[in-house]
């Protein structure tokens, strides 16, 4: 086998190897992500923030141009 067919084997190889670690661990690599305990609020506006979308009795009013 060449260098690069070498290589790309063991790339492969270690991948396999760190998501059976990970597996194995319960998520050892990479941790599991929390939500924040706040409400974020968002505003839905144009590009220069003067016009933006109404909310009402739950509904959102979207003007479309």
């Amino acid at each position: 086998m060449d260098k690069l067919t070498k290589g790309l084997l063991t790339v492969i190889a270690i991948g396999i190897i760190a998501l059976n670690i990970q597996i194995l661990n319960g998520g050892g690599l990479i941790t599991k992500a929390h939500a924040i305990d706040d409400i974020q609020k968002v505003a839905i506006c144009d590009e220069h923030g003067f016009e933006c979308a109404l909310v009402s009795s739950s509904k959102l009013y979207v003007e479309a141009r």
